[in-house]
């Protein structure tokens, strides 16, 4: 159960409080801000390396190659409006085929370039917000040709501050040299190997974070990785952490990675790169990708990378400023505002609201006065939009509610007539999951990921997060050979994992929250009491399996009978056959986990509450005491609920359904 205050429980149980509904609406896709990219300008300048940055004053610095002549460009207070045409002709007569790269250190903007013949990495300094720059200096002279090039700066934020990491490739090799002021340390190989290196990007937050895009070495996939490089938080300093991927494709599919760039906002890690296919129908596609700021490089909890309307095959540079996100190719310039979490409060327009939940997901109607719909709404009120709808009462402490529940918008529907309204409907969590198809097969081998791993990985694939409340065993130990087919959705995936476990899942905003019940769980609510109950039915229905037979590998065996539920009504049979079960625990742990969901889902009754419950969440156990069925504080699971309101006349109704503990 959500937590309530004082007031707004006492108000819930009163026959006289005045209900409130919020109704807010937001641009999240899952977990992040959707940026909506739009393009202020598009040159004639050839596509090729680039770079771009924010400068401590808020400036726009970008930096472009056009044969062997380095241009940079500076606007001052960037904004849609704003001209991006105006370049100067910084450095000429240096390699033509080699990365350029741009970082900030404290008051500085940092610019690195390849000399003539690839070898000798330069820097040129600006400290005025790139309105002018120091002469070039030499900073790396040793090794072979060198062709990618990226820098970060740490923040203060981890182990250090005011360092610099530069990273480059010289072939299939990652090297890099690390600033400590005064001095630039030696060439040194990363250890992580790769068959080829196509791109380089890196950010900094605790320790520097690292994108690679090239092939593996042992295969020869083509591959996006995040990798950490220590500065002494999560990361030793001084040393590389493992490549996780962030997406890839087989061998001799003719795809190629290249030219990433990567940075943070308050949300997430904005990751974009090149797409290739070499096939007969050839095309470059620019993509991006998201990571929630929770997590970094050393886990594979990306998003599945998605399609942006760019073709340039070096891709495109992103950069946060302070209100507005940047993405910048040699030839053209996008932007998105990034509003502090802007919110559409629509609550006082509510005309009516219809919320049903259950074990299969959670689905909303509300309807919105029409005045609404058109420029007033425009941008939030819209479809793929976050709503948090949640019931609640005015009391002496204002209009209260509980944590947000939430909800992403299907559609949205002018009605006209004589009732005009705006009508929404939206689907919670499940809905993420259920859009979500995977784009290529993924296997893992028995022994690789547990249950709760795997969970991890496709929630984030779908832009959702993955957490326990209480786990069994088996989540966090079994370690299923388990396959998502090309073309599976995201739902039918996490729901294959969640039946090898005993545990029920809910919704928490754009997070899947894992939970493990038992029969002894405490009530959370009563009602009956305090709680009116208005009408109730009860049902002596069991449940629809009550023995469990489970077959694992040769000569491992398992079940689970409810033998009084089989000697009342029968017996009612399912067969389970997992090969990743090896021992007699394990499919002792499976029969158990299937004949509990089984009971659970039983259905007990209903019950009609007066007024709403503010707070009630799925899976949560309430006492229930009705003098007429003779039942005093007897405990029951809630396995679904639906409440409405009517705005006219102010009307509350909810509506629980109940399982067995």
């Amino acid at each position: 159960m959500k937590s309530l205050t004082a007031s707004l429980l006492s108000a819930q149980r009163s026959a006289s409080a005045a209900p409130y509904v919020r109704a807010r609406f937001a641009d999240y896709d899952g977990y992040a801000r959707r940026l909506r990219l739009v393009q202020h300008y598009a040159g004639s300048e050839p596509v090729n390396f680039h770079a771009a940055c924010i400068a401590p004053d808020g400036s726009l610095v970008r930096a472009r190659l056009d044969g062997t002549t380095l241009y940079v460009s500076r606007v001052a207070a960037p904004g849609p409006g704003s001209t991006f045409s105006s370049w100067t002709s910084l450095e000429t007569g240096i390699a033509s085929t080699g990365g350029i790269a741009l970082c900030v250190r404290s008051t500085e903007v940092r610019l690195f370039f390849l000399a003539a013949g690839n070898v000798n990495i330069r820097e040129r300094i600006s400290t005025d917000n790139g309105a002018s720059w120091a002469a070039a200096a030499t900073i790396v002279s040793t090794g072979g040709a060198k062709t990618e090039i990226a820098a970060a700066a740490s923040d203060g934020s981890g182990g250090s501050s005011g360092d610099v990491l530069l990273v480059w490739s010289e072939g299939a090799v990652v090297y890099r040299s690390r600033y400590v002021s005064p001095t630039w340390g030696a060439r040194t190989a990363a250890t992580p190997t790769f068959a080829s290196v196509t791109g380089l990007a890196v950010a900094y937050l605790l320790d520097w974070q690292v994108i690679v895009t090239g092939t593996q070495v042992t295969t020869a996939h083509p591959r996006v990785y995040g990798v950490r490089y220590g500065d002494g938080v999560n990361q030793a300093t001084d040393t590389w952490g493992t490549p996780r991927e962030v997406t890839g494709a087989a061998f001799g599919s003719d795809v190629s990675f290249a030219a990433p760039s990567v940075a943070y906002e308050s949300g997430a890690w904005r990751l974009f790169f090149a797409e290739s296919y070499a096939g007969d129908v050839a095309y470059t596609r620019l993509q991006w990708s998201t990571l929630a700021l929770a997590h970094d490089f050393n886990e594979e909890q990306w998003r599945e990378p998605v399609a942006f309307d760019y073709a340039g095959a070096k891709g495109a540079a992103v950069a946060v400023a302070a209100s507005r996100v940047w993405l910048c190719s040699a030839e053209t310039v996008w932007s998105s505002a990034l509003p502090a979490f802007a919110e559409l409060d629509a609550s006082d327009a509510v005309l009516e609201a219809r919320v049903a939940v259950d074990g299969g997901g959670g689905k909303v109607e509300l309807e919105l006065e029409a005045s609404l719909w058109g420029p007033s709404g425009e941008g939030l009120l819209q479809r793929g939009a976050r709503l948090q709808l949640t019931p609640g009462y005015r009391t002496s402490a204002g209009a209260e509610v509980a944590a947000p529940y939430s909800y992403w918008v299907e559609s949205v529907e002018l009605v006209t007539g004589g009732r005009p309204h705006v009508l929404v409907k939206a689907r919670d969590g499940w809905s993420l999951l259920e859009r979500w198809r995977a784009r290529r097969q993924f296997v893992w081998a028995a022994g690789v990921k547990t249950v709760s791993q795997l969970l991890l990985f496709l929630t984030a694939r779908a832009g959702c997060e993955f957490a326990s409340d209480g786990t069994s065993t088996p989540l966090t130990t079994l370690q299923p050979a388990f396959t998502v087919h090309a073309g599976e959705s995201g739902l039918t995936a996490v729901r294959r994992l969640l039946a090898m476990v005993e545990d029920l899942a809910r919704w928490d905003g754009a997070t899947l929250v894992s939970l493990l019940t038992a029969a002894g769980d405490a009530s959370t609510y009563a009602a009956g009491v305090a709680h009116a109950v208005l009408e109730a039915r009860y049902a002596g229905g069991g449940p629809d399996v009550n023995r469990v037979r489970v077959v694992g590998v040769t000569g491992v065996y398992g079940e689970a009978v409810d033998f009084g539920d089989a000697e009342a009504s029968g017996e009612r049979i399912a067969q389970v056959l997992d090969l990743n079960l090896d021992t007699s625990g394990e499919v002792a742990d499976r029969a158990a986990a299937v004949l509990r969901k089984a009971a659970i889902a039983a259905e007990l009754g209903e019950l009609r509450l007066f007024g709403v419950h503010a707070g009630v969440e799925l899976w949560d156990v309430v006492d229930v005491t009705d003098a007429q069925a003779g039942l005093s504080a007897s405990k029951r699971r809630v396995t679904g609920y639906a409440w409405s309101f009517r705005g006219k006349d102010g009307r509350y109704e909810i509506e629980l359904t109940l399982g067995a503990v």
